[in-house]
């Protein structure tokens, strides 16, 4: 198993879970979502650990290639931007989710957008296609 194929393992299951149950439970997604954005302390962990995440990815697989595995390299980079972003702007992820509303057609776009990337990454870990 490649370094790829063990990250795409990693994201693609999660993403696919994540994705599931934004669209059975999102009524809960959105509960989830405000409340965590409520509290400043947690927004700024939730960037710690995803910069960290993206770090790790980075460290690891940056790849700059023009096949399936940039996908992993870019989704590293993203992390650390997102993590950048929950440390020292807290309150724009408030304001977004504020913005969203459970039954919002956005809302459904993303959860399929997720699990269609989270399906693909787990082809390409597990070798299905």
């Amino acid at each position: 198993m490649t370094t790829s194929q063990f990250i795409a393992g990693l994201i693609g299951p999660v993403s696919m879970a994540i994705a599931t149950f934004m669209v059975i439970r999102r009524e809960s997604f959105a509960q989830f979502t405000r409340e965590a954005v409520s509290n400043r302390p947690l927004i700024f962990l939730a960037g710690i650990l995803l910069m960290l995440a993206g770090l790790t990815i980075i460290q690891t697989h940056n790849l700059w290639v023009w096949d399936w595995r940039v996908i992993i390299t870019v989704l590293g980079w993203l992390c650390v931007l997102g993590g950048l972003v929950r440390i020292f702007s807290p309150e724009y992820a408030q304001t977004i989710v504020d913005n969203i509303k459970p039954d919002h057609p956005a809302v459904i776009v993303t959860a399929v957008l997720y699990f269609a990337l989270g399906a693909f990454l787990t082809a390409k870990a597990y070798a299905i296609f």
